[in-house]
């Protein structure tokens, strides 16, 4: 359920949002009731339980099944609502990963690392791609196709992450990349953004342009219509149309940390939570320090979201079902 278009911009809590409805002084032989100037659908955070006190940096879900990565190797599986560990077989820091329909699931991380599970992250195995650098994100298209990004690092594989290469046509030093995105309506299909404006396009995963104009620290990127949203440090916000960008930052200092694919959803690391359709606008909902702690990535599942943070932090977010008011 999307939030009332009258919803106010903030909004408090601690796990759940419910602010209390102010009740008019009664006369007597009155009926005491209530005025509001706002209604609006709060944000409901559920903290699950979680096998790992690590910092968790990436989600991923689809059909039933989530799969989040973090420290030190960690990669936890989410299935009939409950959060196992997996076997990873390293022990270096995962930060990205991606599970398609199909099943087949990838994560990538330090030193290079990209693992691969055929069976929706229950197993997994090392895959070499020849490279050593950091590795930050990766993403799959429908066809086969995957971006995995990093450090000056630029990867592409044409069977699901079996086997990568560097793309043929790239920059040859794509900068300090930090998120990666795919999106079939967008004019480019493909797009990995990162640190002092870094920001490169595909239209097919193998050539790659780059885009002039931002300085921003970028960690976070996600397809906004036919457009993208592209959101970083600092509380930066930029939506990029034609190789133009537009500026619709409106938040304070805390870093956006992660947006859904679906573009509804948004964490930062001062361990808020946005919702709302598009995230920037002035009516979207916020729960602010949702956990009390930093949050990472956020990924839709249906109409709800799963978030991971520091600490081991796993939680599913909804809007609720039933609307609060803001007392008059």
């Amino acid at each position: 359920m999307q939030p009332s278009p009258r919803s106010p911009l903030r909004s408090t809590a601690t796990l759940t949002l419910a602010l209390a409805s102010g009740a008019a002084a009664a006369l007597p032989g009155s009926t005491a009731c209530s005025r509001c100037d706002l209604y609006y659908y709060p944000l409901e955070l559920s903290l699950e339980e979680s096998p790992v006190d690590v910092d968790l940096f990436a989600v991923a879900a689809a059909k039933e099944v989530a799969l989040a990565v973090g420290e030190s190797g960690t990669i936890l599986r989410r299935f009939d609502s409950a959060w196992t560990a997996q076997t990873s077989g390293t022990e270096a820091a995962l930060r990205g990963v991606e599970v398609t329909g199909s099943g087949v699931a990838l994560a990538v991380g330090d030193g290079g690392t990209i693992l691969r599970s055929a069976d929706a992250g229950v197993t997994w195995a090392a895959v070499d791609a020849g490279v050593t650098a950091g590795l930050a994100a990766v993403r799959c298209r429908k066809d086969g196709t995957c971006v995995a990004v990093g450090d000056d690092t630029l990867l592409v594989s044409l069977d699901v992450g079996a086997t990568w290469a560097t793309p043929g046509a790239a920059p040859p030093e794509p900068g300090a990349l930090r998120a990666v995105a795919i999106d079939p309506w967008a004019y480019h299909s493909f797009i990995a953004v990162g640190l002092a404006g870094t920001v490169v396009i595909s239209d097919d995963g193998r050539t790659w342009t780059s885009v002039p104009g931002s300085t921003a620290d970028y960690a976070a990127v996600t397809g906004s219509g036919s457009d993208w949203a592209l959101a970083g440090a600092g509380g930066a916000l930029f939506i990029l149309v034609n190789g133009e960008f537009f500026d619709e930052s409106l938040f304070d200092d805390a870093a956006v940390t992660g947006m859904s694919r679906d573009g509804q959803w948004m964490v930062r690391d001062d361990g808020s939570l946005r919702h709302g359709e598009p995230l920037w606008q002035e009516g979207a909902n916020v729960l602010d320090d949702a956990a009390r702690r930093p949050l990472f990535a956020v990924a839709a599942i249906g109409d709800q979201a799963i978030v991971v943070g520091a600490g081991g932090l796993v939680g599913r977010a909804r809007v609720a079902d039933g609307m609060e008011c803001v007392p008059h």
